[in-house]
């Protein structure tokens, strides 16, 4: 196995683990392990300086979109938050956006395909994560997971775009 195919596994394994780590164990987890993993990522895998860029957009507008959806009742988390949202999700929504440079990378060449994953695979997430924790989707479950898929079929293509033309 070549350099390259490890850091991509590194960087999918850091995530998962991450995914874990937030949706499992909440802020107390997800803060220093995000921390931990967002210096790993700086000093292994990050080539370019706009990388971080892209990064702080992705997990921004994922944020903004959580957000959304919280306040329209598409999700419901337990608790309150400064900002509709809790720390955990922005954690998350970091850790996911070092993928796009690296593991999630292929789906730049494919944007259809990225369509498809983000449209399958962000709202299964959000599924089996309110399944493992106290979130709720507060729509019936049908039409939280059609507009979620809506949401994700639009704007993870568009970030997964953004990564291509950085790296090109």
């Amino acid at each position: 196995m070549n350099g390259a195919m490890k850091k991509i596994i590194l960087n999918l394994a850091v995530f998962q683990v991450g995914w874990l780590m937030c949706v499992l164990g909440g802020d107390y987890y997800a803060v220093p392990y995000t921390a931990a993993a967002l210096l790993l990522h700086h000093f292994v895998l990050v080539t370019q300086k706009s990388e971080w860029k892209l990064i702080a957009l992705v997990a921004g507008i994922g944020c903004l979109w959580d957000i959304a959806m919280a306040y329209s009742g598409t999700i419901q988390f337990a608790g309150s938050s400064p900002i509709g949202i809790p720390l955990w999700l922005v954690c998350l929504w970091l850790l996911f956006a070092t993928t796009f440079m690296h593991g999630l990378f292929w789906l730049s060449r494919n944007l259809w395909l990225a369509v498809i994953f983000a449209g399958v695979a962000g709202p299964a997430t959000y599924w089996l994560g309110a399944s493992l924790t106290d979130v709720q989707l507060g729509l019936p479950v049908l039409t939280s997971l059609l507009v979620m898929a809506a949401g994700w079929a639009l704007l993870f293509p568009c970030g997964i775009y953004y990564a291509g033309r950085l790296k090109s």
